[in-house]
């Protein structure tokens, strides 16, 4: 196979010699450097770490759960889905806080987006017994007393999937498990096929969307999802009220656009859903579901399954119903019909701005939505409420005269469950500017008192690792970091620049970073605390149930909010920003190992472009380690008394170099971006991080070159390694442009030390 042609480049050895005269060895300078790092924060001279670490101290203890109960409290009093005038109510709030928190501006970004709300919802088992299904939710009741007043409210949406297809059908059912793509391998073998028919699917396992495109992609007409017990149910442990669990009657709401082909509006794709937008028509939309789906409580979907005859299904197929788990078809036999009013409604980001006192164009985002299927008392008001405390301790702190260099934003989404609406056009409006100028974005979405878990781009993985070692869990035992790494297998802990660091998790999709990384290629990361329920877009999502199952004082949300403007104010404060591509570089080989155990086992040949890739990672890999090095020694020249002696030109003419250096950072995780994208889904134009095709939510990493392994596809393969290995080299060649301007400062302010 032919090698891609690398460019010539004397640039690349003017800086290595750059590197070379500026005093000792990089070996000699890492070890240097290593002393040190510990006295530094990453990205930080000594004296502005010890600015920073100041301004922290300040900052611990401040965010207060009675303020996050305020905010909660006023968020979640009345069901606010995206298109109402409930959350309209809710941007206006958002926005009156951060004003109040001292920020410069606050702007309310307005769109107008399909979102389609149900007319008729019917399903009705025919035989052999008849049933109509209920698909309500009933009020959440102990002894006949309704003990979660929230749970009444007749303004809640009924149970139903947004953007499935208008329909009315009617066929034998067929089980498929979750509904994904080994599940029918098993049909397959079984000899049970779907064309024709109705499936019922649990949810799990993938985006909820991919079930119902898998269905009619072979043939079914129609498509049930239901929440099996085993999953968030009876199984796991009490239902509501008495325990945190899905009860009988407990449905998940829940978009099925097909995002991992395109997130967003569906009529706009690639271009912000402005009033005078273009829209595609309808029946020309490919990410609407071609199929009618309809979400059911378990209690709704027992009378279905009990009425299968066929085979036994697998042992890993039966979930917790008191029945035997069968495949059908039949004799169960159901009809569907259902109706949706397919408007165009509004939809409003709030986006609050602190302005950087140095450097005010160049921003560091943290963002979450806002609109909840129902009343959003976990999600995703809890992530809102503690988002609003690290805006006002930051907002409160600029006040006192401690404004960050770099300006932060505070962004409140809208319309995120019906498929990230609002950040994607926001991210399709704003894109260029944001390309130069958003440093980082970090979502904060809902949360729970639980274990702490990060993912991200993996740059950030040192920065993520350090920054959870400065707050403490809420029992003050230990530190983040502490609980973190404790409950991680030793496989995920490793050593990096003499530290011990957690893997972060890489990102797949599912939440408002999608615009910011997979389309825009801006440094993402997505942080919190976890634990698992049963309420998850069902009307129970109370704050009755955040008091009672969540995080009832706030207590780990005062832990998020002090992380979050540890994060915002780091990045914002830094003086060389703390992305380390070396990080990256060792976790994409972990990845090459992984798609070549893929190869050997589909009975691809790929070793040839495998060694090509693993030749640019290493490449990628040396120029970042002596790229780190040189960043450790002009971090520490800058507190050298030579640096303060320079002439005033001279300090200029360095300042300016730093930033230069920062824009090339900058720059780097958008070389991993390609013109073309994946393929069938050019939106997604990341080539290390995307959801996967068949998965949604979850994250394929390398993913040109891994779905045609899976594919089977040697061709495809073959074409997306070579895109891969172009933003490998593309990135290093950035990295190459940093590494100069570091360089050239640390000549600058040479010395005998």
């Amino acid at each position: 196979m032919q090698r891609i042609k690398r460019i010539s480049k004397p640039t690349v050895t003017a800086a290595l010699a750059a590197v070379s005269l500026i005093g000792a060895s990089l070996v000699a300078g890492s070890a240097a450097s290593a002393q040190s790092s510990g006295e530094r924060l990453l990205g930080f001279t000594v004296s502005g770490t010890e600015a920073q670490r100041a301004l922290e101290r300040q900052l611990l203890g401040q965010p207060a759960g009675a303020r996050m109960l305020e905010y909660h409290t006023a968020m979640t009093s009345e069901p606010h889905h995206a298109g109402t005038e409930a959350q309209e109510r809710t941007a206006e709030y958002y926005a009156a806080r951060l004003r109040e928190f001292g920020f410069d501006e606050v702007l309310m970004n307005r769109y107008e987006v399909l979102l389609p709300y149900p007319v008729h919802r019917e399903v009705t088992l025919l035989e052999p017994e008849r049933y109509e299904l209920k698909l309500f939710e009933p009020p959440l009741e102990r002894d006949g007393v309704v003990v979660d007043p929230f749970s009444d409210d007749e303004g809640v949406l009924p149970p139903f999937n947004a953007y499935s297809a208008d329909g009315d059908v009617t066929g034998e059912v067929i089980y498929v498990n979750y509904g994904i793509p080994e599940d029918y391998e098993v049909l397959d073998e079984l000899g049970v096929s779907v064309e024709g028919k109705i499936v019922v699917a649990r949810y799990g396992r993938s985006w909820r969307g991919i079930k119902p495109r898998l269905a009619a992609e072979r043939g079914a007409v129609g498509c049930l999802i239901y929440s099996d017990p085993a999953d968030d149910g009876y199984v796991q442990g009490d239902v509501l009220p008495e325990g945190k669990w899905r009860p009988e009657w407990g449905v998940q709401r829940g978009s099925v656009m097909d995002m991992p082909t395109y997130p967003g509006d569906p009529q706009t794709p690639g271009v912000p859903s402005k009033p005078d937008a273009d829209r595609i028509a309808l029946d020309q939309v490919t990410t609407l579901q071609k199929i009618p789906v309809m979400p059911i409580s378990y209690g709704d979907a027992l009378p279905i399954l009990r009425n299968l005859g066929g085979t036994d299904v697998p042992q890993e197929w039966r979930g917790g119903l008191p029945m035997t788990y069968k495949t059908g078809p039949g004799p169960a036999r159901v009809h569907m019909r259902l109706e949706f009013d397919w408007s165009v409604r509004p939809i409003v980001n709030v986006i609050g701005i602190l302005r950087g006192s140095e450097q005010p164009e160049k921003i560091v985002m943290a963002g979450g939505h806002r609109d909840a299927w129902t009343f959003g008392g976990r999600d995703p008001i809890s992530g809102a409420a503690s988002m609003l405390e690290t805006a006002r301790i930051i907002g409160e702190a600029a006040q006192r005269g401690s404004r960050p260099k770099r300006s932060i934003a505070i962004a409140s989404w809208d319309a995120e469950e019906w498929g990230l609406i609002g950040s994607v056009e926001y991210g399709e409006e704003f894109g260029a500017t944001l390309q130069g100028n958003l440093i980082a974005y970090l979502n904060r979405e809902s949360y729970t008192a639980g274990a702490f878990g990060a993912g991200g781009v993996h740059s950030l993985q040192p920065f993520i690792n350090e920054l959870t070692h400065s707050v403490r869990m809420p029992d003050d035992q230990s530190s983040v970091w502490e609980d973190w790494a404790g409950n991680q297998p030793e496989e995920s802990l490793i050593e990096h620049d003499g530290a011990r660091n957690v893997r972060i998790g890489a990102l797949g999709s599912g939440s408002d970073y999608t615009v910011f990384l997979d389309h825009l290629g801006i440094p993402s990361v997505n942080l919190g605390f976890s634990s698992g329920n049963g309420i998850y877009h069902s009307r129970y999502d109370s704050q009755w149930f955040y008091r009672n199952f969540g995080d009832s004082e706030f207590a780990y949300g005062e832990r998020l909010a002090e992380l979050s403007a540890f994060f915002l104010l780091r990045l914002a404060n830094a003086d060389v920003l703390p992305f380390d591509y070396s990080s990256l570089a060792e976790t994409i080989d972990r990845y090459l190992d992984e798609l070549q155990e893929e190869a050997m086992a589909a009975e691809l040949d790929l070793a040839e472009e495998l060694q090509m890739l693993r030749d640019y990672n290493r490449d990628l890999g040396a120029t970042a380690i002596a790229l780190s090095a040189e960043i450790r020694r002009l971090l520490s020249r800058l507190d050298h008394p030579y640096a303060q002696n320079l002439s005033e030109e001279q300090i200029t003419e360095n300042q300016q170099r730093i930033r230069e250096l920062n824009d090339w950072l900058l720059r780097t995780e958008q070389a991993f971006l390609t013109r073309r994208g994946l393929p069938g889904r050019p939106w997604f134009r990341h080539q290390v991080y995307a959801p996967g095709f068949y998965t949604g939510y979850g994250v394929k990493t390398l993913p040109g070159v891994r779905e045609a392994i899976e594919k089977g596809d040697a061709t495809e393969a073959h074409e997306m390694a070579g895109r891969l290995a172009e933003s490998l080299d593309s990135a290093r060649r950035t990295l190459v442009h940093a590494l100069m301007q570091a360089a050239e400062v640390n000549g600058t302010i040479w010395s005998d030390e």
